[in-house]
C-alpha cells in the first residue's frame, strides 16, 4: 500500500477554546476519517469547546485516493473556506466563496492543532519562495485584499485608499503598491504613519485630524471592523469611485450620505474572502513581488494561544500572530 493511501493516526493534539474564547486547554481528540478528496495535514503555522484557527500552513502527511492537486510531502495552505457544494450556480461560475452551502474552518478541526483533515480541493500548494511562516496570513488576509483589487478591476493607474492598518490593511497596502497604484493609507492612529509609508503608502491620512489632503481616490478598501466615519470616506472618493468593504460593522448597518452618493455616481460594494482561482493567483503574485506579512511568532501551546488571543483582542498584534507547532507536537 502506498503512503498516500495509508490510514492516518487516530488521535491528535488540539488547543480548544472555552465559550469566552480566552481559556485554552490542550486536548487529545479523534481525527476525522479521511475521505476520497481529503488530505491530512500537519500544521506548521497558523481559539473546552471548539478547535478553531485558520490561515493554516502544513505538510501533507496522507491523502485520499481521489486527491490529485497535492502530494504527500507538499507544503500547503488553507484559509477561511473548508469546502463548498461545487454544484450551485456560484461554484460553477468560479465563485465558491458565494456558495450558500460553504463550510468554514469553524465547522471542523481548525488550525489550533498538530493535524487536520481538509477537503483537498480547497488546499493550495505554497510557492517555494514563500516561507511557511509568512504564507499562513496570505491564505485569508492576503487572499481577501487581493480579491478586492482583482475582483473590482482596479487598474495600475488608480489611486487607492486603504482604511485600517491591521492584519488586512498592512497587506492591502503592500498588494496595492505592487499592483502599481498610488496608495493612500487612512488610519485613526497618527502612530501608524511610519509603518504605513514603510509598507509602501505614498500618502497618509489620519481621520482624527481635519482632512488635509486634496487627493481624491478611485477606490477605498475598508479593512476595519467597526462603525466608521463613512461620510469622510465618501468625500474622499473621486467621481465614479468605489468603496469596497471587507470589514464587519458592529451595528450591521452603515449610513451613507445620499447626495454625494447620487451626484458623484459612487458605488458601495462588498468583497468576501476569495474563490479558489483567486487564491492561486494571489500566491503567485505574492511570490513574484516578494509580498509577505509582518508577523509575531509564538509557540502553539496553551500559553501561546492565550497570548495570541490577548494581542489580537487588545489590537496589539503587529500585524499578524503566527503560532508555530513546537517540536514535542510534531507528528
Amino acid at each position: 500500500m502506498t503512503r498516500e493511501l495509508m490510514i492516518p493516526s487516530s488521535t491528535f493534539t488540539a488547543f480548544a477554546s472555552g465559550p469566552d474564547g480566552k481559556t485554552f486547554v490542550e486536548k487529545h481528540l479523534e481525527l476525522p476519517a479521511l475521505g476520497r478528496n481529503d488530505g491530512e495535514v500537519m500544521p506548521k503555522s497558523s481559539l473546552e469547546g471548539s478547535v478553531v484557527g485558520h490561515e493554516i500552513i502544513g505538510r501533507v502527511e496522507f491523502k485520499g485516493e481521489s486527491v490529485t492537486n497535492v502530494n504527500v510531502g507538499d507544503i500547503v495552505g488553507f484559509g477561511y473556506i473548508r469546502s463548498t457544494c461545487l454544484e450551485c450556480q456560484y461554484c460553477l461560475q468560479g465563485q465558491e466563496n458565494m456558495c450558500p452551502k460553504r463550510t468554514t474552518f469553524s465547522d471542523g478541526v481548525g488550525g489550533f492543532a498538530n493535524a487536520s483533515v481538509w477537503d483537498s480541493r480547497f488546499v493550495y500548494k505554497i510557492p517555494e519562495t514563500i516561507e511557511p511562516r509568512h504564507a499562513g496570513p496570505l491564505t485569508c488576509a492576503g487572499a481577501t485584499v487581493f480579491a478586492a483589487l482583482y475582483g473590482y478591476n482596479v487598474s495600475p493607474t488608480s489611486t487607492v485608499g486603504i482604511v485600517g492598518m491591521g492584519g488586512l490593511g498592512h497587506l492591502a497596502i503592500k498588494f496595492a503598491k505592487a499592483w502599481g497604484c498610488k496608495v493612500v493609507a487612512i488610519s485613526s492612529s497618527r502612530d501608524k504613519e511610519h509603518d504605513a509609508r514603510a509598507f509602501g503608502a505614498h500618502e497618509f491620512v489620519c481621520t482624527q485630524d481635519p482632512i488635509a489632503t486634496s487627493t481624491k481616490m478611485d477606490y477605498i478598501l475598508n479593512t476595519v471592523s467597526g462603525d466608521l466615519p463613512w461620510e469622510t470616506f465618501i468625500n474622499l472618493l473621486e467621481t465614479n469611485g468605489t468603496l469596497i468593504n471587507m470589514g464587519v460593522s458592529a451595528k450591521g448597518s452603515m449610513e451613507i450620505p445620499y447626495f454625494p452618493h447620487l451626484f458623484k455616481q459612487l458605488k458601495v460594494v462588498g468583497s468576501l474572502v476569495a474563490s479558489r482561482h483567486v487564491v492561486k493567483k494571489m500566491l503567485d503574485f505574492a511570490a513574484l513581488h516578494n509580498i509577505k506579512p509582518e508577523i509575531e511568532e509564538l509557540d502553539m501551546d496553551v500559553k501561546g494561544c492565550r497570548e495570541a488571543f490577548r494581542r489580537v483582542t487588545e489590537q496589539r498584534a503587529r500585524y499578524r500572530v503566527v503560532l508555530n507547532v513546537p517540536p514535542r507536537l510534531a507528528l
